[in-house]
């Protein structure tokens, strides 16, 4: 904008008052930004250069109450997004605007951003400020404030806002407490909610990544939008190499430089929410060779259900099986799950896969699916939900279970998991699945095997990733880890004058 506007007259200054108003970005005409002095560049008050993506940002802002922005570091969000509130700040009526970040440094550096953009504006577009504090600036004459706030377990309780901006949302330690404590007012339809992040936290099932996958899948009504790292005019190929090779291990956190630029500099969504290998309990690559694999189930003769029961490969003579449940409440949460494995090939023959079934009618389906493969051992998780299927599978007449201990003791059907058995469970069954030696032909139960990851917060305790499942991952690592339970005994038929051939031995013991 001209410096004439500077010697504008009453009137004048009046209009343009209220095309700003009107109008973020005529506000944004006026808006200027204080630009660090560099090497390559002299620095000082700049105006706001309005790149395509910063575009398609301000449209969103002005037409959407629920955005989730996932993009890559240093793209210029912050500053429109400071600029947009302060917009909002002055020009709306009783507006009250939470900006959340990590901690209370980074919650004070963001409101800077709206307090030196202020600062920068003319005299006709600024009001008296009250309070201006490093956590919030106020403009009384407009009962409208914006409030600094890091994310802690108490943030955001008992405010009802116009807008909440949880900046760098992927770090943010209580950020589950904070967007429950906001959810009235969006459920309203009063707040408008943006969440934007870049890619920090290796778990997937954070806050930002699950509103942002869900916002694609349109589970939810959010608006999602990606920037990858070359959205900012003069970023190329030398630049990103540039980058990658100038970072310092501080940076790293562990990572290799590849996996840190697919972090924070990502070129597309998928890269962007990779997990790191590091993270991930079973090998990806494995996994997706195994996905290769899945096949639909077959419908054999039987009283069996179909709607419940998966058969992926009939019960075949010679061949030799063994099983496990784990049972769930069946409220739709955790799944109940059962697998039968054949324990020559390592494969999940047939199977239970429902989030809807109770431990009772996981007992009734089990029992009819493990008639059909012959009565093998079977090792239900003996927990709360696994003790009613056991009771409930013996009132049916189920007899063959495998044990906690050699007495067989009542009481002590199936598999128990706790810490011990946990790292005897996965500490077989993640080389055995790493390695092959293990066919799973459900595509939903292997998805569960991505979701697996060594929690580095909880000193690497293997588990699903929080809000998803590994309940099929340990009904199939109880198979593996008891499969030598079912022993193959050397027979060798006698010859005999007739066509009954008889073994010198019991084949298995099952």
């Amino acid at each position: 904008m001209p410096d004439v506007l500077t010697e504008l007259n009453l009137k004048q200054k009046a209009i343009e008052r209220e095309k700003c108003k009107a109008s973020f970005t005529h506000f944004l005409s006026y808006c200027r930004i204080i630009e660090t002095p560099t090497i390559d560049n002299s620095g000082g008050v700049i105006p706001f250069e309005l790149w395509p993506h910063l575009i398609t940002v301000i449209k969103t802002y002005l037409s959407a109450k629920l955005i989730s922005i996932l993009k890559a570091r240093q793209i210029g969000l912050s500053y429109i997004t400071a600029a947009y509130v302060l917009w909002f700040a002055l020009f709306k009526k009783g507006a009250n605007i939470l900006l959340f970040s990590k901690g209370e440094s980074e919650a004070f550096l963001l409101l800077d951003k709206c307090r030196r953009i202020y600062l920068q504006l003319p005299d006709f577009l600024r009001l008296h400020l009250n309070p201006d504090s490093r956590g919030e600036i106020g403009f009384p004459v407009m009962s409208s404030s914006i409030r600094a706030m890091p994310s802690t377990e108490s943030a955001g309780i008992g405010h009802t806002t116009s807008i909440v901006v949880c900046d760098e949302h992927d770090e943010h330690p209580y950020a589950a407490r904070n967007f429950e404590a906001a959810k009235p007012t969006i459920d309203r339809g009063m707040a408008q909610f943006i969440s934007i992040f870049t890619c920090i936290d290796p778990d997937p099932l954070t806050v930002a990544k699950v509103l942002f996958k869900d916002a694609l899948a349109e589970k939810n009504d959010f608006v999602p939008l990606f920037f990858p790292w070359d959205v900012v005019p003069g970023r190329d190929n030398d630049w990103y190499e540039y980058t990658k090779r100038n970072t310092v291990d501080a940076e790293l956190q562990g990572l290799t430089p590849e996996l840190y630029m697919m972090r924070s500099y990502p070129k597309n969504i998928e890269e962007a929410l990779t997990i790191p290998q590091q993270s991930a309990a079973f090998d990806k690559t494995t996994l997706n060779q195994m996905m290769e694999n899945i096949r639909n189930p077959v419908k054999v003769e039987g009283d069996l259900d179909f709607g419940v029961i998966n058969i992926f490969k009939p019960f075949q003579m010679g061949q030799f099986y063994i099983a496990s449940s784990d049972a769930s409440h069946g409220s739709g949460k955790d799944f109940a799950v059962t697998t039968v494995m054949n324990v020559k090939t390592g494969e999940i023959v047939a199977d239970i896969l429902r989030q809807d079934l109770p431990p009772e009618e996981l007992a009734w389906h089990s029992v009819k699916l493990l008639k059909y493969y012959k009565n093998p051992k079977w090792f239900p998780e003996n927990n709360d939900w696994g003790r009613v299927v056991i009771t409930k599978a013996q009132e049916l007449g189920y007899k063959n279970f495998g044990y906690m201990d050699d007495k067989k003791t009542e009481g002590k059907e199936g598999w128990r998991t706790d810490s011990k058995s946990r790292i005897e469970l996965f500490g077989n069954l993640i080389p055995a699945v790493n390695n092959n030696q293990i066919i799973i032909y459900n595509k939903d139960g292997l998805k569960q095997f991505y979701d697996v990851i060594r929690n580095v917060k909880q000193g690497g305790r293997i588990e699903a990733l929080a809000g998803r499942h590994d309940d099929y991952p340990i009904a199939v690592g109880i198979c593996w880890a008891k499969r030598d339970e079912v022993h193959l005994e050397d027979w060798t038929p006698k010859t005999i004058n007739t066509l009954n051939y008889q073994p010198t031995s019991k084949p298995w013991r099952r």
